[in-house]
């Protein structure tokens, strides 16, 4: 048996609703009601395939490849990007304010009317830090990171610079700024690290866990965070 086209049963079905005279609450009720009936469910999303990460000869070449540049601004910026996992554009608007040298925090600003986030850097990531904030300070920049022109940079800037440290270490996987977050993610999980105490880190939504993990808080992952870092390939 063929099927009617989807334009046709559309009509007919609208020429037997409009008899009804439906407001849309009515039609949505209609709708759940076949969908219950003819047992439909709705397509799951594909599952989300991890990308393929950077082994640790590869981030060392990588962050070789930064150093030979000697460019203290994408040093900084690339270490920052990977220590703590935070997205491109939460790195573009960080300003100085945003870093607690002293606790080793990182204040993610989430804008108006959401609640604020807070990201750890290892403790052996503070001097270099604080000579680089010293420097911004003197320059008088409001943002953690800027161009010569006083321009805070911006997510597709940063985007090239990966892509050029990345081809200038000879690596043929495709790198950019979300892999770093992919990758320390992985490697706090790879050390034990359960999955709620990432995410009071990471900034992901999960409901599932935010019902059950409700009152953990950063605090929660310092100590096991700090003990990780300690082995991380790069300092």
């Amino acid at each position: 048996m063929e099927r009617v086209p989807p334009k046709e049963m559309g009509e007919k079905i609208s020429k037997l609703l409009r008899k009804q005279r439906p407001d849309s609450n009515y039609i949505k009720k209609v709708f759940q009601y076949v969908r219950a009936n003819l047992d439909l469910k709705r397509k799951q999303n594909k599952q989300k395939r991890l990308p393929e990460l950077m082994t640790n000869e590869e981030l060392k070449r990588f962050y070789d490849a930064v150093w030979k540049a000697s460019n203290r601004n994408h040093m900084v910026m690339l270490k920052l990007l990977l220590f703590t996992g935070i997205r491109n554009a939460e790195l573009v608007n960080l300003t100085i304010r945003d870093i607690d040298l002293n606790s080793f925090r990182i204040r993610i600003s989430q804008g108006k009317g959401k609640k604020d986030r807070y990201v750890l850097f290892p403790s052996h990531f503070r001097g270099e830090l604080s000579q680089y904030i010293s420097i911004q300070e003197e320059k008088g920049a409001e943002y953690l990171f800027e161009s010569n022109r006083c321009h805070k940079f911006t997510t597709r800037w940063i985007r090239e610079i990966v892509k050029k440290y990345a081809l200038e270490a000879g690596i043929t996987k495709k790198i950019h700024p979300h892999l770093f977050r992919h990758q320390i993610l992985t490697y706090l999980t790879s050390k034990g690290i359960v999955d709620a105490k990432i995410q009071t880190f990471s900034g992901h939504k999960n409901r599932e866990s935010l019902s059950i993990y409700q009152d953990l808080s950063l605090s929660d992952i310092e100590k096991e965070y700090w003990e990780a870092m300690n082995d991380f390939p790069i300092k």
